[in-house]
């Protein structure tokens, strides 16, 4: 690997044999005297924390240390001793296995939680620890099922050439040789579980001239320009730019048309700029159990499961609430028509369903389709008058159509309402 040669091997103690060992060598020239404590740092401070009470939901799926040293003969060179984890399965087999058109969404959550759960502890760690490197074959696939993290906080101290095929999951500030934080290991999960779902790299054929021309620097250039990509359709441009696009997942995994908020918060783990991505995994582990649970979105932050015995992932059947949802999420990628036809099935779903003509109302005003919008919010006004959000959309598509005056009156409307509502709620 990246990092040395990893050995099967025994431990014996006082001539017999304790146990059996994953044994890591690691290459001198990477690892050596000048940066052992450095390298180290991380792992050490992991291994410390696994004493404290929060650390029993992550352990399942971290890697077990049992010691840290440095050979001294014939010469120094640092080892790690870890579980043995039978099998040599990684994640990278479970992506092979499905690389015709992706797993289905289920499964590919349930593995996505395994890895998550993990992160979620080390960056949320009074001094939090960033895994940077990870990667399909540096998790490690125990029973079939059970993902295991490997190689934990290791490879963010290493210089990024070191790192062998690693340059393909890394974020865009990683590639600049920028000190990588929580999001960078958000924008390597991003990746990872397009490939879950998808069954191929986001960049596939990045760099592939620089590969054969063993460009190092080349490579790192030409996956950081296409880090810089939209993620977006097909569409009537040119053969250039057509090509230099990253692919909706769910142009290849047809099941996420039906899932446009997961889709949505997959997108939001490959943006370029680290900041619109999540904070951290305990952010997007949050939304995933959200969405499990719930079947939307929400700011409502909630407890996430970290059961020792993780539930199958069951994805919540589609109600005219969860559709509408569906909608503003598409509304809010640009993708409008796909939008409307969720608002439509919702409506079918539920005739006179106020939230969902408000919804339509929005995405017909996207459209600057400003008179089917205002039919829309009077038909929602003749069913409750009375409910502020009606007011509100509707002085929404009053602007949009620079209509500021009868904007302004809507306002004041919607604000009238909300506050005799508020007033009404606390008697």
């Amino acid at each position: 690997g990246a990092f040395g040669a990893v050995y099967r091997a025994r431990q014996i103690v006082f001539g017999r044999k304790l146990r059996e060992v994953a044994l890591k060598l690691f290459e001198t020239e990477k690892v050596g005297p000048e940066n052992f404590g450095e390298v180290f740092n991380d792992a050490i401070t992991l291994i410390g924390m696994q004493e404290e009470s929060s650390y029993a939901a992550s352990a399942r799926h971290l890697i077990q240390v049992y010691d840290i040293g440095v050979l001294k003969t014939p010469d120094e060179q640092a080892f790690m001793s870890m579980k043995l984890v039978p099998g040599r399965k990684t994640l990278e087999d479970a992506v092979r296995r499905w690389r015709h058109g992706g797993m289905p969404i289920e499964t590919a959550l349930g593995y996505l939680r395994q890895i998550l759960i993990p992160l979620a502890w080390m960056h949320t760690l009074d001094i939090a620890v960033v895994h940077g490197d990870l990667k399909p074959d540096n998790i490690l696939l125990a029973d079939d099922s059970i993902l295991i993290l490997t190689d934990f906080g290791l490879a963010a101290r290493l210089p990024l050439g070191s790192r062998g095929g690693a340059i393909a999951y890394q974020a865009p500030e990683s590639l600049l040789h920028v000190s990588a934080t929580a999001p960078a290991d958000i924008y390597a999960i991003g990746i990872i579980w397009y490939e879950l779902l998808t069954g191929r790299h986001p960049f596939k054929d990045v760099g592939l001239a620089a590969i054969a021309d063993d460009d190092q620097q080349a490579l790192v250039q030409a996956h950081l320009d296409a880090r810089k990509w939209s993620i977006r359709p097909a569409g009537p441009v040119s053969k250039n730019e057509q090509d230099q696009r990253i692919v909706p997942a769910s142009e290849i995994n047809k099941q996420l048309l039906d899932h446009p908020q997961l889709e949505a918060m997959l997108n939001r783990c490959l943006q370029f700029d680290q900041s619109r991505r999540y904070l951290n995994a305990r952010h997007l582990l949050t939304d995933i159990d959200r969405y499990v649970e719930t079947g939307r979105l929400g700011t409502i932050v909630i407890q996430p499961r970290h059961d020792d015995d993780e539930p199958a992932i069951v994805l919540q059947t589609k109600t005219p609430e969860i559709r509408v949802h569906d909608a503003l999420s598409l509304l809010k990628q640009g993708q409008l028509d796909t939008a409307l036809e969720q608002i439509e099935r919702a409506l079918k779903q539920k005739k006179d369903f106020v939230a969902g003509i408000l919804a339509k109302a929005r995405i017909l005003a996207a459209k600057k389709d400003f008179k089917n919008a205002r039919e829309a919010c009077v038909k929602a006004q003749q069913i409750d008058p009375k409910d502020p959000d009606v007011f509100g959309v509707m002085a929404d598509v009053l602007l949009s159509e620079g209509k500021t005056e009868l904007a302004r009156n809507m306002r004041s409307q919607e604000q009238r309402l909300r506050y005799e509502r508020s007033r009404s709620g606390r008697r």
